[in-house]
């Protein structure tokens, strides 16, 4: 079974000046020393951001973002779970500018930030 490679990087949000934290195939134990270099996790933060399934994402009380995926799956259902992961990105995102899903209103800008988003993994991921 052909997995994605281990690594993390950062993507911004585009005009919104909040970066994303992306882990893919991370331990838990990696994950919290790579955001230790420049955050101090609380055990709070450090239990919402265990692993349970193919993807997870949360938002530190600092208001970073972390959006963890797990490489111990195919490539396909790695590609299916992402943009999943990236609509939490987005939700969390608008959620603190302001901006409540409808889709008569903000269902586009929903749209356009999911794929901003997506395009901006999909162009650092690396194999």
């Amino acid at each position: 079974m052909k997995k994605i490679k281990k690594q993390n990087f950062i993507v911004d949000q585009g005009t919104y000046p909040f970066d994303i934290f992306v882990c893919i195939g991370m331990s838990d134990e990696e994950v919290y020393k790579e955001i230790g270099k420049t955050y101090d996790l609380e055990e709070d933060e450090k239990e919402s951001l265990v692993m349970s399934g193919n993807g997870r994402t949360v938002v530190l009380h600092g208001g970073q973002t972390i959006l963890r995926m797990s490489n111990d799956i195919e490539v396909i259902d790695f590609y299916a779970t992402l943009p999943h992961e990236v609509f939490h990105v987005v939700e969390f995102l608008f959620d603190r500018i302001g901006i409540k899903h409808d889709m008569e209103t903000s269902g586009e800008a929903y749209a356009y930030q999911i794929q901003y988003i997506m395009g901006s993994i999909l162009s650092k991921l690396k194999g």
